[in-house]
């Protein structure tokens, strides 16, 4: 029996799998100056306000723009693109 891998939630290729842990992983590989990041608390609210958004996808992909949420929440001038407005204007 073969396992079979659940396809990229954003490109559907069956042979990526896209999974948190990988995407934490890139987003730790990419360098950002530090003055043009937010700082990890700020981070961590972000993603904790896009984990309790409806247009949250495979707790991955915003479905308003198709980003992945990691990346985009990480550097300070990274907005969330929510028509109803940024839920991330305090952050």
């Amino acid at each position: 029996m073969t396992e079979t891998k659940p396809p990229c939630p954003r490109c559907g290729k069956a042979s990526l799998m896209m999974t948190a842990a990988r995407v934490a992983e890139l987003v730790a590989a990419i360098p950002i100056e530090p003055s043009l990041r937010v700082s990890p608390a700020a981070y961590e609210a972000r993603l904790e306000r896009c984990a309790s958004c409806a247009a949250l996808r495979e707790n991955l992909l915003c479905a308003w723009c198709g980003c992945f949420v990691q990346f985009r929440a990480r550097p300070k001038a990274g907005y969330c693109p929510n028509p109803a407005g940024n839920k991330w204007q305090d952050t």
